[in-house]
């Protein structure tokens, strides 16, 4: 039998953690779903975005989905805690790479970029508490750069000027490492090595592609990692809006992930 995953984000950010999981599962079919619809959920408030979380995690496992990833930093701070006591599948979500960053910063100054929603979150400032030891930890909220990632390539020259600031922030504050503490974020590494070419660049993906194998490795009646021979797994990219939406979704989905169909979620 082979590993179905449901993965989810507001946008199109959680198509790197996707990446991530397909190159290190290719047998795997994935499910990618984007609740465009309702984003950016640093508008909505918790309650709201626990209700789509469960609403959506319902969706995944009547797909017959084995396990269901949270590819969304807000999302994860808002409503995972709620999510894992009643969903019928375990549920992976995505923590800010704050204890990589603190052990290979040599300068002990670490940079952490988020969304407004994450830098006030107490999970993320008990995450820098618990492992930021002797590095001086910076929190720089970006309440716009999400959502312009989400709106490329028409947004292109509003997201270099939001890099440009926030790399004038890093340099401010004397980071010698840049945490990505949004899954939209690494879409443009690109762009953030370009400004901070001397800076270290610590994102998410393996991460959490790491916790999605340890999880399904701890089934008891299958072995759900094993590779299925000559099996290369389905890619499906869904969304909940069409037109303007769905078009930017495509913008950021590679050919190999397929084309993007629009549901009613």
């Amino acid at each position: 039998m082979s590993v179905k995953i449901g993965v989810m984000d507001s946008g199109a950010g959680g198509l790197t953690i996707l990446q991530s999981i397909h190159s290190a599962l290719p047998h795997a079919d994935l499910l990618y779903f984007a609740d465009q619809a309702y984003a950016p959920y640093g508008a909505q408030s918790n309650e709201f975005i626990t209700q789509r979380l469960i609403r959506i995690a319902q969706y995944f496992t009547e797909q017959g989905c084995h396990l269901m990833v949270v590819a969304c930093n807000t999302a994860t701070v808002a409503g995972i805690t709620d999510l894992r006591a009643v969903a019928k599948l375990p549920v992976v979500g995505v923590e800010p790479a704050v204890k990589p960053a603190c052990s290979r910063s040599l300068r002990k100054r670490v940079t952490v970029l988020a969304t407004l929603a994450t830098s006030k979150s107490r999970r993320l400032n008990d995450l820098i508490d618990t492992w930021r030891f002797d590095t001086e930890v910076s929190i720089l909220a970006s309440e716009t750069l999400a959502s312009l990632i989400d709106s490329m390539p028409h947004s292109l020259d509003k997201v270099r000027v939001e890099v440009e600031r926030i790399a004038g922030l890093v340099h401010q504050n004397q980071s010698d490492t840049l945490v990505l503490a949004c899954t939209h974020y690494p879409l443009i590494k690109e762009m953030f090595d370009d400004v901070l070419s001397e800076v270290v660049i610590v994102e998410p993906s393996k991460g959490v592609t790491a916790q999605v194998l340890r999880l399904l490795a701890s089934e008891t009646d299958n072995d759900l990692t094993a590779p299925q021979v000559f099996q290369i797994g389905n890619l499906s990219i869904l969304t909940n809006m069409d037109g303007e939406a769905k078009a930017a979704l495509a913008y950021w989905a590679t050919p190999a992930l397929g084309a993007v169909t629009v549901i009613d979620l």
